[in-house]
Parts: C-alpha cells; sequence; structure tokens
C-alpha cells in the first residue's frame, strides 16, 4: 500500500504538470483575445466599409443638379421657303436652323440643404450601428470565453479523478488477483475509473468546440487557444441601479440608434414641408433662323403651379413617423431600466449565495481530497466512504465554479446593458 500512495502522489504531481504544460500552449489573457477581436474580426472590418460609404453619401447629397442641355431644330435638307443665312463654316450653313436651349434646377425651401442634414443623420446611424456591431460581438466574445473557461477548470477537475481512480484500478486489479481485495471492490473502482473518464472526453470535446466558437471571432488569428485567467472569487460590484440606469441611457448605441431614428423622422417631414414649393427651373436658349430674328438669345422660368398637389399624403405620414418615433423611445427606455433592475436583483442574490461560502472552503476541498485519497489508502475508509466523499467533492467543486461564473456572466451582461465597462 506504500507503493501505491507513492506512486498516486508522483501521477497527481505528473498529471498537474501535464495540464501547466498544455495551458502554455497559445496561452492568452481575456484582455489578449480581445484586442486580437477588435484588430482582426472581419466582420468588424466590412462595417468599416459602410461607415465610409455613409460619408459618400454626404457628399453625393451636396452635389447642385447638373444642368440640361438640348440642342433641336436642326434641319438636315432645305425646301423653297429656305431663307439664306450668313455661312457657319466656309460655304456651309446658309441654310442650316438650330435651337439649343441650356436649363438649371434651383431647388427651392432648401431642399438640398435638408437633404444633406438627412444624410448627415444617416451617417452618424451608420456609426451607431457599427458600435451596436461592436458592443454586441464583444459581449458574445466574453461569454464565450467565459465558458470556455469553466470548460478548462472543470477538465483539470475531471482529469484529476480520472488519474486517481485509473491509478486505484490498477493497483486494485493486481491486488484482487493476488486475493487480497474482492472482485466487487474492484470492479467498483474500475467502473467510477471508466465514469470519471468518460465525463471528461465530454468536457473535452465542449472545449473543443467551445475553442472554435471564440477562434471565429479573431479573423485570420483565430486557432486553439487557453484562457490564462483564473476563476478567483469575482469582485462584487457596489449596487448603483440609479447611476447604471443614467449609464444606459447616455451610453447604449441601440438606444442612441432610436434617438437618431426619431431626428431622421424630424428631417424627413422638414424635407416633405419643403416639397410643397415647386422648385425653379432657369433657362437661356439660342435659336438660329427660327424666328423673325436670326440669332435670338431669350431667358426664360419655368415653375410648377401647387394647385392640387402639396404633398400633403407624404406630410402626414412623416408626422405619424415622428409620433410613432416618440412612443418607440420612451418604451426603450421603459425596458432598459427594467432590464437594470432585475439584473441588480440577480447579482445581489447571486453575491449572497457565494458571500455565504468560506472564502477558504475550495482549498479545504482540495485538502481533504488528500486526505481522504491517504486514508482510503490505508484502508481506514470502506469503498462506499470514499466514493461518496468523491462525489460531494465533485459536487461542490462544480458548484463553486458554476456560481463564480455565473456571477461573472451577470456581471458582463450588466455592462452590455450600461454599453460600458465598469470596475
Amino acid at each position: 500500500m506504500r507503493k501505491l500512495q507513492i506512486t498516486l502522489l508522483l501521477l497527481l504531481g505528473l498529471n498537474s504538470k501535464l495540464f501547466s504544460q498544455e495551458a502554455g500552449e497559445n496561452r492568452l489573457q481575456k484582455s489578449e483575445i480581445e484586442q486580437i477581436f477588435l484588430t482582426h474580426n472581419l466582420n468588424l472590418m466590412a462595417q468599416r466599409f459602410h461607415m465610409q460609404q455613409a460619408e459618400a453619401a454626404v457628399l453625393q447629397q451636396k452635389l447642385w443638379p447638373n444642368p440640361t442641355i438640348s440642342i433641336s431644330e436642326v434641319n438636315l435638307w432645305k425646301n423653297s421657303s429656305s431663307e439664306s443665312l450668313p455661312a457657319l463654316i466656309g460655304n456651309y450653313g446658309k441654310y442650316q436652323q438650330v435651337s439649343v436651349e441650356l436649363e438649371q434646377t434651383i431647388e427651392m425651401a432648401g431642399k438640398r440643404k435638408k437633404r444633406v442634414q438627412l444624410q448627415l443623420l444617416e451617417k452618424e446611424n451608420a456609426q451607431l450601428q457599427f458600435q451596436e456591431l461592436l458592443r454586441n460581438m464583444k459581449y458574445d466574445l466574453r461569454s464565450q470565453c467565459l465558458e470556455l473557461q469553466i470548460l478548462q477548470e472543470k477538465e483539470k477537475l475531471y482529469g484529476n479523478q480520472v488519474n486517481i481512480f485509473q491509478t486505484l484500478a490498477q493497483s486494485y486489479q493486481n491486488q484482487w488477483r493476488e486475493g487480497n481485495v474482492s472482485e466487487m471492490d474492484y470492479l467498483r473502482i474500475q467502473s467510477e475509473s471508466i465514469a470519471f473518464g468518460n465525463k471528461l472526453n465530454e468536457i473535452q470535446q465542449e472545449k473543443i468546440e467551445k475553442m472554435n466558437a471564440v477562434a471565429q471571432y479573431l479573423g485570420n488569428k483565430g486557432a486553439a487557444l487557453t484562457i490564462a485567467d483564473t476563476i478567483d472569487m469575482p469582485h462584487f460590484l457596489q449596487e448603483k441601479k440609479q447611476e447604471w440606469k443614467m449609464m444606459a441611457l447616455n451610453n447604449r448605441s441601440d438606444y442612441k440608434i432610436v434617438q437618431n431614428e426619431f431626428k431622421k423622422s424630424d428631417a424627413q417631414l422638414k424635407i416633405e414641408k419643403a416639397e410643397r414649393i415647386p422648385d425653379l427651373k432657369v433657362s437661356i436658349n439660342y435659336d438660329r433662323g427660327g424666328n423673325i430674328m436670326r440669332d435670338f438669345v431669350g431667358l426664360g422660368v419655368a415653375m410648377d403651379l401647387p394647385l392640387f398637389n402639396r404633398n400633403q399624403g407624404n406630410i402626414k405620414i412623416a408626422k405619424l413617423e415622428l409620433e410613432k418615433n416618440k412612443v418607440e423611445i420612451e418604451q426603450f427606455r421603459i425596458d432598459i431600466e427594467r432590464e437594470i433592475d432585475f439584473l441588480s436583483a440577480r447579482l445581489t442574490n447571486l453575491e449572497a449565495s457565494l458571500k455565504t461560502m468560506n472564502t477558504g472552503f475550495d482549498h479545504n476541498l482540495d485538502v481533504a481530497l488528500e486526505r481522504y485519497v491517504r486514508n482510503f489508502q490505508e484502508r481506514r475508509l470502506t469503498i462506499v466512504e470514499f466514493i461518496d466523499f468523491i462525489n460531494n467533492y465533485m459536487e461542490n467543486k462544480e458548484s463553486i465554479l458554476e456560481r463564480r461564473i455565473k456571477y461573472l456572466q451577470y456581471k458582463e451582461e450588466l455592462m452590455y446593458l450600461i454599453g460600458k465597462d465598469i470596475v
């Protein structure tokens, strides 16, 4: 039995070293992962092009409409009534008639300026959409990293148990063959070893899947990685619900998008009202040989008469859209404040649960495991007592991990709701 104890301790030490070596491969802090995400994520790169397109659209709206030139009344032949005119080139053109008109549209009531203002709001909307995409993707990435963290911890936890029971199973097999232990005890240890091995394999499969999920956010830098951050007792937040609500209303990009929609509706209403006033068309035309004057130059203006269509329908549509946006802003504000209230209650409840746990309880469990393993090796415990402790130990260790990671998840969700990182 002395030999069994030494072998077990050596394997436990070797297992710990192996895990340390594995963690050293592609080992990154979460802050480093996030920095790679910000500089290499292709979706963010694509969205930046959308913002540049919005800037180009502002430039387009600032341009004046092009003038229109028209050439007409050009004759290709002459008839008996043709009059002789001065030649255009050499002897050519004595009987050529031509009319040229240049027309420019002048938009009235500041329509162009109002469209530029609307397009500037569209540009702001593109920037807010980028911020919202970044906010959502950052939250998703952080959530995936937290889930990967707990899988790493569970892999380590179950890996230790696999090594313990594999060593015990090998020893019990030898002892059973020598007739020192019963076959029932040997099979019980063997079954526990297999059960922990199966669970470890499931965790490792989940871990690989989660590593892939994290890598998807890192563009061409996406690869298998290990998160270096540990899951310790979290830093508890001091409840500041009112302050959090104000921060959310000031920082949330999706709330700003709703507010920007209101501004866009207001700008659209101003455009629709301006459309009541018709545009002015100014023209200058030249006519050769088509009037009582051989070379006639004239000026002209044209304007629609707003007798029937004064854009009444579109103005009403714009007014209704504005009222709808007002309601949506208020509903969005209510939703934000309610979400923060409920999440704050969750954080408070989970914080109370974590505080009931002695800060050294996690360490004490590990010390107790070593003691129980030693007592079992020295035949001071029955196999039923030992396995019962192991099950209790695993249940407590997983519960500690899950509660800590849940608090961190709630904290990330709070920062997502606020739209800003908080300490």
